[in-house]
This record gives structure tokens, sequence and C-alpha cells, in this order.
């Protein structure tokens, strides 16, 4: 018995692990609705897009030369488009009379959403750029 509560308790540690690590599906695009379940589908997808980012950074990174004034180019590139992030707050709240609470309405939904897309762009700039060096 006791080895039963010990195995059952692992696989349940197991399961929990891998629904915390494992990718939101970009299908939750197509099921928006206006509601929370918006938030969580773009919430999701720009921390799938971001760690992506983030690899695509490490890529090109490694191919600039040492010494090169484009390390430094990069890494102000990508803090500016993490310091971006903060004005999407001025989408969600002007349309909502500039409140800046918004629990249990579609405003949240708003602002992931003008994430998702900065991340987006994000990504589409950083795989140009890798595509790029291997020319």
């Amino acid at each position: 018995m006791p080895l039963t509560k010990h195995l059952a308790c692992l696989v349940s540690v197991a399961i929990l692990s891998k629904m915390a690590v494992s990718k939101t599906n970009p299908e939750c695009l197509e099921h928006l609705g206006g509601g929370y379940g918006d938030a969580e589908c773009y919430q999701g997808l720009s921390v799938d897009i971001a760690v992506e980012n983030k690899r695509l950074y490490k890529s090109i990174r490694a191919s600039i030369p040492a010494n090169n004034v484009h390390t430094i180019l990069l890494d102000e590139y990508m803090k500016a488009q993490d310091d971006s992030i903060r004005y999407c707050e001025l989408q969600r709240d002007s349309g909502d009379g500039w409140e800046t609470k918004h629990d249990g309405s579609m405003y949240p939904a708003i602002y992931q959403q003008c994430i998702y897309d900065a991340r987006k762009a994000q990504n589409k700039f950083l795989n140009n750029i890798l595509t790029m060096t291997k020319w």
C-alpha cells in the first residue's frame, strides 16, 4: 500500500510538471469569444513566443563577432521590446475610461492580445535577422 501511494504521488507530480511546461495550443486563437479564455490564450502564446524569442536572440548574438557594436544594439533592442510591453496598458485602459482594474471584463484580453502582437512582431524581426546571418 505505501508503495502505491508513493507511485500515485510520483505520477501526479509528473503530470503536473508536464502541464506546467507544456505550450499553449495556437488553436485557441480560433475559439476567441471576448472573455477570460481569450486572455489565457493570448497570455500562454505570448509566453511561448517570448521563450522562442530568447532562443533566437541567443543564436543571433552568438553569430556576432566579439567586441562588435551590434551586440550592444541587439541587447538594446531586446530591452526596448521588453520595456515596450508596458504601453499595452494604454490600449487596455483607454477602452474603459482609463480605469486600471479590469477583473472579470474583456479588458485583460485586450491587454494580453497587445502583448501577443508585440511578441509576434519581435519574433518575425528576430527570425529575419537569424535568416540573414546564414546568407
